[in-house]
């Protein structure tokens, strides 16, 4: 599952200091190394679309919701003690994600994940490792399973709440650079 592209800041300032290319030069005019150079600054430059499109990727391994009363997604309320994950609380989330803005999704996962007991996580890991071993994840411990899936969320979720906040631009890494010199 790939979102929308979605930055909040412009890569022209990156281009221009790291590759000193200015963001107007056609990408004919440029050989196999500095399109590669350019595709690694973009990447770089996407932590929080990056996390977007795993955490949509990780809601995507997961059945979509269904009309049937006793689904998934019903078993994974009941085995999680959170609404969140009841697909009327969470839809305008994941569709925001699938445009490329992920931080609603990650902040409602995240506090669904820290409001969970020990024993409403073993639960909830164990619904969805039911589901992870019916597609093509098996092997391990289901328990085990359950867990991976919920703290790569969890991880996931966390990283995009901090790409969010951090807002590195050229100016700050400039800084950032300068005082570890000087340190």
């Amino acid at each position: 599952m790939i979102p929308a592209v979605h930055h909040r800041e412009s890569l022209a300032d990156y281009l221009r200091y790291h590759l000193n290319l200015a963001p107007e030069v056609e990408a004919s005019a440029l050989d196999v190394e500095r399109i590669a150079r350019v595709a690694v600054l973009a990447v770089a430059h996407s932590e929080e679309y990056a996390a977007t499109a795993h955490l949509v990727s990780l809601m995507g391994s997961l059945p979509v919701p269904s009309d049937e009363p006793r689904d998934f997604w019903f078993r994974l309320w009941q085995a999680s003690g959170s609404a969140i994950f009841m697909p009327a609380n969470i839809q305008g989330q994941v569709l925001r994600a699938l445009r490329g803005d992920g931080l609603g999704l990650a902040f409602q996962l995240l506090n669904a994940l820290t409001e969970m007991d020990r024993d409403q996580r073993v639960a909830a890991g164990l619904v969805i490792a039911e589901v992870l071993e019916e597609v093509d994840v098996s092997g391990f411990p289901p328990e085990r399973i359950g867990e991976w899936w919920l703290s790569d969320v969890e991880a996931t979720a966390w990283r995009i709440l901090h790409a969010d906040k951090k807002r590195v631009t050229v100016a700050s890494q400039k800084e950032f650079e300068a005082g570890w010199r000087r340190s």
